[in-house]
């Protein structure tokens, strides 16, 4: 029989583990092709349903390369930066008209899902609450550094590419 003292070590020990073992199952299902477009929408769908960029932070266009870089591509990260300063040098829009989780100006959004389609293709549908349309936007990531980053998206709706649309020459 342990002592009480040897009883005390191996539950904090398994204790331990257990805490371990769930925050490496945290990081590996953020580690999966539709993880990466969960963890996106997580921290910034709030855009969809509150307008207070003093309580939540700037809006994912508006974000610093360093953060736009745990979610996006390098690539994809320094065409969102560009279009953002373009926009605050030219008080206006630049290239990007829409906020890139919505492909809307105005986004409502009820009934969101995030699903892995293909190898490098993940789809995010969603509806609209007022006239219950939906919309799908497709996302494409690649693994950078053993990381899955979003590499381009899709709006199904229009056939449109951010990345295409962000390489436009810039006024």
């Amino acid at each position: 029989m342990l002592s009480t003292a040897a009883n005390r070590v191996v539950v904090t020990v398994l204790a331990l583990f257990a805490l371990a073992w769930g925050d490496a199952v945290a990081a590996a299902k953020a580690e999966t092709e539709a993880g990466v477009v969960a963890k996106l929408y997580k921290d910034f769908a709030w855009q969809a349903i509150a307008a207070q960029t003093d309580l939540f932070g700037d809006v994912l266009a508006n974000q610093s390369r360093p953060t736009l870089e745990k979610y996006f591509t390098p690539a994809l990260a320094d065409l969102l930066v560009k279009d953002a300063a373009c926009q605050v040098k030219h008080k206006g829009i630049c290239n990007l008209e829409v906020a890139p989780l919505f492909d809307s100006q105005d986004p409502r959004v009820t009934d969101l899902e995030v699903a892995t389609i293909a190898p490098g293709r993940v789809a995010v549908t969603f509806k609209d609450p007022t006239n219950d349309e939906a919309t799908k936007i497709e996302f494409v990531v690649a693994q950078i550094a053993g990381k899955w980053k979003i590499a381009d998206i899709i709006y199904k709706r229009d056939g449109w590419s951010l990345k295409k649309v962000l390489s436009n020459k810039i006024p």
